[in-house]
């Protein structure tokens, strides 16, 4: 076939023109999405672990304050019972300083603390100087005299971590301990009151632990958070990404419906202008070839071949006027059910006598078992002489060939169809011209209107079938129909 490339396989049902992806510039929605959602997960998951710490962190403090208070309360009744009394009756007064009052509150104090969880006990004096402590090297020192030793002063009582939580802490990693400041009151009275602060208790917890503790915890919670976010992520993305890939589809699939339009809109105007200017030419052609027929018949016999000349020649420009009528014209088949085999034999029957004058040998691979395609059988054998007609000129070119006929049957998109292929031993199409073998008035050869694979596309369209054009195994062109089955 002249009119073939050694190219990919093209297809057309009907022609349809590719998109330059230079000109689209498409929105990167996965791209977006992916960046924008990794972070706002990221933050999401960092906001969450620092509330549930932060949160944690306040209710261990709050459990470790009431503890050191039920602590204190008990420490309080039993320094004022069994130290202050016994050291007002046998000693007249309180003075720490003398080794037997000092054994006998270390001794009272280590009896109510033990199997407490309790890392240093201090008693200060109201200036602030520790005048009591589980640890002796303490003993005179001046001890705090923060807000929170002012605020026992005062009555109340007050905490502290050391040290202290910084901003989005994770804590675990450091030893930490809680300092509450708690009065220690006169119980002498027989009132329920008590009486005002007469020293300060400081009652040091090792909370360590226990922030390890919220460390694992919150561990867990930032791990699980991140894995329900991975995952989330994970779903999210391959919706977006098939939600992408349809709108790409139907993107696509709109730029080549809206083509074919454009070139269905070309393609009748064209056909009207071809429509009026054929019809035109084809009456005066009549004429002249009628007027030479009859001088013909009525000159001598030495200027009987120029009038056959002019005769020859219009009945060609008639050929060429006709195949302009037969693109112009609408294509409108008639479906109904018939064999390809049978149209195919009707036009390989029309076309021995010019296949054996080119000296190509015809091959019929028709299958066992036919089936039934919807066609018009007349615009059907037109479009197959289109084809035939193309790959005999082209072996003729070469001295002769080989031309293949096959019929098959094949399933796609849920449809059957009947699959005619037609395939040559000649050149092949040519690569530059692979991407215009269905445009009007394209050729390849010096003599031809190129409007014979135009009228193959538009009746196989006019089918709802399709056209594929590729290269034959052989090396030459390969030509295949696809049409609907019957049933």
């Amino acid at each position: 076939m002249a009119e073939n490339s050694k190219s990919a396989v093209m297809v057309l049902a009907p022609p349809e023109a590719a998109s330059d992806p230079a000109q689209q510039k498409p929105f990167q929605l996965v791209k977006y999405f992916s960046v924008t959602s990794l972070v706002i997960i990221l933050l999401f998951t960092l906001a969450i672990s620092s509330v549930v710490s932060q949160r944690a962190a306040q209710l261990v403090l709050h459990k470790r304050e009431q503890y050191a208070l039920l602590l204190a309360e008990n420490l309080n009744h039993q320094v004022m019972v069994r130290f202050v009394v016994p050291a007002l009756r046998d000693y007249g007064g309180i003075n720490v300083g003398q080794p037997s009052q000092f054994s006998l509150l270390d001794a009272v104090v280590r009896n109510t603390i033990h199997s407490f969880q309790v890392l240093q006990v201090n008693i200060l004096d109201l200036e602030g100087n520790i005048i009591y402590s589980t640890q002796p090297d303490y003993i005179s020192r001046l001890g705090a005299a923060g807000a929170a030793f002012r605020t026992a002063v005062t009555g109340s009582h007050a905490s502290l971590l050391e040290p202290p939580l910084e901003f989005l802490e994770l804590g675990g990693h450091r030893p930490m301990v809680l300092k509450t400041f708690i009065p220690l009151r006169d119980e002498r009275r027989l009132t329920s009151e008590l009486g005002p602060a007469r020293a300060v208790f400081e009652i040091t917890l090792d909370v360590s632990e226990d922030f390890k503790e919220i460390w694992r915890d919150q561990l867990f919670i930032v791990g699980m958070l991140v894995g329900m976010m991975v995952l989330l992520f994970v779903i999210l993305r391959t919706i977006v990404i098939r939600g992408q890939r349809i709108m790409g589809l139907r993107a696509a699939l709109q730029a080549s419906l809206e083509e074919q339009l454009h070139h269905s809109e070309r393609l009748a105007a064209l056909g009207r202008m071809i429509a009026g200017v054929a019809h035109e030419i084809r009456n005066p052609l009549g004429i002249v070839r009628s007027t030479a027929e009859l001088l013909g018949s009525r000159v001598e016999p030495k200027q009987r071949p120029l009038a056959q000349v002019i005769v020859e020649e219009s009945s060609r420009l008639n050929r060429i006027v006709t195949e302009f009528l037969d693109f112009a014209r609408p294509q409108n088949p008639e479906l109904r059910p018939l064999l390809a085999e049978e149209v195919l034999e009707r036009n390989l029957s029309a076309l021995a006598p010019e296949a054996q004058r080119a000296g190509v040998e015809v091959v019929r691979r028709f299958s066992t078992r036919p089936l039934p395609a919807l066609g018009d059988s007349d615009l059907l054998y037109r479009a197959f002489l289109n084809i035939f007609n193309n790959a005999i000129q082209a072996m003729e070119e070469q001295g002769g060939g080989t031309l293949t006929v096959s019929t098959s049957q094949a399933e796609a998109g849920g449809r059957q169809w009947v699959v005619i292929a037609v395939e040559d031993s000649g050149p092949g199409f040519e690569p530059e011209a692979a991407g215009r073998l269905f445009d009007p008035f394209f050729t390849t050869k010096e003599k031809g209107t190129g409007l014979g694979l135009s009228i193959v596309s538009s009746i196989v369209a006019g089918h709802r079938g399709r056209v594929e054009v590729g290269q034959a195994a052989g090396g030459g062109a390969r030509v295949e129909v696809r049409l609907r089955a019957a049933g």
